[in-house]
């Protein structure tokens, strides 16, 4: 006999955590399925994902689902990696661990009555109350580059628990008193007895029609780890949510019929309803500026940042770093090998091979190098200076679509970055005042010369041939939600992530998409009173 529940969430990641024991907490007495297809990695600490600084080998480890987007057109047709965990807590699992509310008035300005800056303070104060984010104040790292931007201009960010246009010192980390990152799954409480944490693949969702033809949601189709399925249904009445990420919410929702008519038709899908679900996908991009230092840090940040700069003019943000986390990211320089679209012949494709033959034994040989010989890896922790430039209120408007009707076949993530030419001359005038700010008091007393890994003669060669994702999509199921994040026209279904968000963040997402799950579980609440 299948297993019935009130309510039935797609993902424990963030949102899903936040938003199942948010759920739990306001009606003790329903009972909540978490369907999740990865592993519990924080259940007993590895050193990979439980300590901070080792953040940027989880991107492409056992977690990752191992997206890559469709070539850009605007960087050179490069294939970037989006790293998206399969993983018991989700993205907050493979994160840099920065806890950032974003700016309280694009919530006012952009989200529906019930969603407003006022209304989602309340999640946050929530979920703060328990994950517990620390504070971090900076080394001298972050004291130089404070008084580098104070000589160029820049004032301090107002001292509030949301972001403001600006410089601040105090960087807020989700680690645990221990030091080690925290365990957003059990902070949280949705290990909680009453919420059934169902280990498995959500292949499609499970729709009837009503005797007026209207779409009704039933449940859900997983797939188990024996490869067999099973449905999971919810009761009369109850409902299932969404909390899959900007990428796996719409890939669900399109296998299943929902989506776009004519990527239905193409693809053989038997449509259910006609809807924009995956466009409207926004995401940060990313260029580093390195730099070789003169002295080395003696304090180094537990997720290497130093710091965060909001230029509002610009709608970019500067993060600074020093190097914890550098002898982490040696698998990274083979990055540039899988962003190019295969050879076709075979002279490339052997070609290909030795090349990356030969990387592989680079990264390996520094990996060891630097897990090894503590020197050398002090010596890079040490002596390593970045500043990160994002842009983080994008023109550019992309989309995620699926390829086949096959659910363990990738999505097509079309991140369309830098298409518009307002984002390309936004980030190059970003990337100069970083460089401004390295050649600033006191910060040019202790840079030594700029690492350049970016391959070009101009700023704008650089950013096409090395800028990358920040990771934070969202928005590609935000169209078709009403107020309450239900999906409009299908009776029992809501969607509560990053996917959901009507605008996009000017900050890193982890926070603001366990915001929505929270605030989502409040709404049903409310609404059963």
């Amino acid at each position: 006999m299948t297993d019935m529940y009130d309510y039935i969430i797609v993902g424990a990641g963030s949102s899903g955590c936040a938003c199942a024991a948010r759920l739990i907490g306001l009606l003790p007495d329903i009972r909540i399925a978490l369907i999740e297809s990865g592993e519990d990695y924080l259940a007993s600490p590895d050193a990979d994902f439980a300590v901070p600084e080792n953040f940027p080998k989880t991107w492409s480890g056992p977690a990752d689902r191992g997206y890559r987007g469709v070539p850009q057109k605007a960087l050179n047709d490069r294939r970037l990696s989006i790293y998206r965990a399969a993983a018991v807590g989700g993205c907050s699992v493979v994160n840099a661990m920065i806890w950032s509310r974003g700016f309280k008035a694009d919530w006012d300005k952009n989200m529906p009555t019930g969603s407003k800056g006022e209304d989602i303070e309340k999640e946050f104060n929530w979920l703060e109350a328990r994950i517990a984010p620390v504070k971090y104040d900076g080394n001298v790292c972050a004291e130089m580059s404070f008084e580098a931007a104070k000589s160029l201009g820049y004032e301090k960010a107002k001292h509030s628990l949301w972001d403001s246009p600006g410089f601040t010192r105090t960087v807020r980390i989700t680690i645990d008193e221990s030091g080690n990152r925290q365990d957003i799954y059990r902070a949280l409480g949705a290990d909680d007895s009453r919420i059934t944490l169902v280990k498995g693949t959500a292949e499609k969702l499970i729709f009837e029609h009503s005797a007026e033809g209207k779409v009704l949601t039933s449940g859900v189709m997983i797939r188990l780890k024996n490869d067999f399925t099973e449905e999971v249904r919810i009761v009369d009445g109850g409902e299932v949510i969404l909390s899959c990420g900007s990428i796996d919410s719409p890939k669900l929702l399109q296998i299943s019929g929902v989506g776009p008519k004519s990527l239905m038709e193409k693809l053989g899908i038997p449509l259910v309803l006609d809807r924009p679900v995956g466009e409207g996908l926004k995401d940060h991009v990313m260029f580093i500026t390195s730099y070789e230092t003169l002295k080395p840090f003696e304090k180094l940040s537990p997720n290497s940042t130093n710091g965060i700069l909001y230029d509002e003019s610009l709608h970019a943000q500067f993060v600074f770093c020093d190097g914890h986390s550098a002898p982490c990211q040696f698998p990274m320089l083979l990055e540039p090998l899988h962003e190019k679209i295969p050879s076709t012949t075979w002279a490339g494709k052997a070609k290909d091979y030795f090349v990356f033959a030969g990387m592989t034994a680079i990264c390996y040989i520094l990996t060891a190098l630097s897990s090894n010989i503590s020197s050398f890896r002090s010596k890079i922790q040490k002596e390593s200076y970045s500043i990160l430039v994002n842009l983080m209120k994008p023109e550019s408007t992309g989309s995620v679509m699926v390829t086949s009707k096959n659910p363990k076949d990738m999505p097509a993530v079309d991140s369309a970055f830098l298409k518009e030419t307002s984002d390309m001359q936004n980030m190059l005038k970003a990337v100069a005042k970083a460089r401004e700010l390295a050649k600033a008091p006191p910060l040019a007393s202790m840079i030594k010369k700029e690492t350049v890994f970016a391959k070009g003669d101009t700023d704008e060669e650089k950013i096409r041939n090395s800028a990358m994702s920040y990771h934070h999509s969202t928005g590609t199921c935000a169209s078709c939600l009403d107020e309450e994040f239900r999906f409009k026209e299908i009776k029992g279904l809501r969607v509560a992530d990053a996917s959901s968000l009507a605008f996009h963040p000017r900050a890193p997402t982890n926070a603001s998409s366990m915001a929505v799950g929270a605030r989502c579980a409040s709404l049903i609440a409310k609404s059963r009173k």
